[in-house]
């Protein structure tokens, strides 16, 4: 079966990696001819992050083009569609590119993930009807994450025609460089004993890291031993940089091997406003890692509070820094070999691959 995956661009996020490890994941059985096509011009600094990470069996295609949704480039990707002649084409990113072509070209099947709670994962809220409009025909075929996205599709559009895929992701693994991380890790905690707090994530809006650094602040200010890792991108141009300087909380920057960190650290935190399903938690997981997160999107689905880790009762500083502290008092009643089963049980890449074949086979055969 040939099949097109499009998303904009290869940028550093997590609808990127996605597409990148499906992608990986399919290719690797023979039968299946796996294309990729981003949007936006690859020479753009950051846009091809990924590139690298992608497998040597998956055909790349990149349209150059300035501008993720100009309205031409519909017409971009309705005719890389008809070159590239699929039996599918999936798409990660906002549907507007496909709508001509599924539209006018009806031999490919055409699929939609929705990476995020359905008012988030659409541009603009106009945007609504019209997509309602096209998975109600079945134009295009949704897909949602998590049961919590699921149930955003279906209150957002007043449909319940979508299939739940949950995320997938290779688990994180350690590298080489292990020993290394481990001594870096223990030069910055100022005793063997200080618990290790590790967040992965953009400096972003949804990431929410003002939530993350006003709580380990009040955390240091009511005495409280700890070591702050953050890896990520964009925090070198943000206010909170200048937090490096406080003893307690390092900013890393960006980091390829995480799974190093993770076998480093006590506790995974994520701070975000909204989110789909975070593969940073199910990464956090295939490590053992407790996590420590605010209700997010579809973060309730998988952790279970108290039982895998821990979950704020909501988006406030006093809400977030209570949870932590109840973390720190009952980490040890946590089975981390148990959350590690749960991962390989539930949300490997190999897995999540293995349910979208068989939606592509059972879409392509009507």
């Amino acid at each position: 079966m040939r099949i097109l995956h499009i998303t904009f661009h290869l940028l550093q996020g997590g609808i990127e990696r996605f597409a990148v490890g499906l992608c990986n994941s399919l290719a690797a059985d023979p039968q299946n001819e796996i294309h990729l096509l981003t949007i936006v011009d690859d020479k753009i600094p950051g846009n091809s992050y990924f590139l690298e990470k992608l497998d040597e069996n998956v055909t790349y295609h990149n349209l150059g083009q300035k501008n993720a949704l100009k309205p031409k480039n519909m017409i971009a990707v309705y005719k890389a569609i008809k070159e590239i002649d699929p039996d599918i084409v999936h798409m990660h990113c906002n549907n507007i590119p496909a709508y001509l072509p599924s539209l006018f070209n009806r031999k490919p099947t055409y699929i939609y993930t929705q990476h995020g709670i359905a008012d988030k994962a659409i541009s603009f809220e106009w945007l609504q009807p019209i997509q309602r409009w096209f998975f109600k025909k079945r134009l295009i075929h949704p897909v949602t994450i998590s049961e919590t996205c699921r149930k955003t599709y279906r209150k957002f559009y007043n449909l319940d025609n979508d299939l739940c895929i949950t995320n997938g992701i290779d688990p994180a693994l350690p590298t080489p460089r292990g020993e290394e991380v481990r001594k870096e890790i223990e030069e910055y905690r100022n005793s063997p004993d200080t618990p290790v707090f590790l967040h992965v994530a953009r400096c972003s809006e949804e990431k929410n890291q003002k939530l993350l650094f006003d709580t380990f602040n009040r955390l240091h200010e009511s005495g409280k031993k700890f070591l702050l890792v953050v890896i990520g991108a964009k925090y070198e141009d943000s206010e909170y940089i200048k937090l490096n300087d406080t003893g307690y909380i390092k900013i890393l920057g960006t980091r390829e091997n995480i799974g190093d960190y993770l076998a480093c650290a006590d506790f995974f935190v994520l701070t975000s406003l909204w989110e789909g399903l975070p593969l940073s938690v199910l990464e956090a997981m295939s490590a053992g890692c407790i996590t420590i997160s605010t209700p997010a999107g579809g973060v309730p689905d998988i952790i279970k509070d108290g039982v895998n880790g821990f979950l704020s009762p909501d988006f406030t500083t006093d809400g977030l820094h209570k949870t932590v502290i109840r973390a720190l008092e009952n980490s040890g009643s946590i089975d981390k070999k148990a959350i590690r089963e749960q991962f390989l049980q539930n949300h490997t890449m190999e897995k999540c691959a293995e349910e979208y074949a068989k939606l592509y086979n059972r879409l392509h055969d009507r």
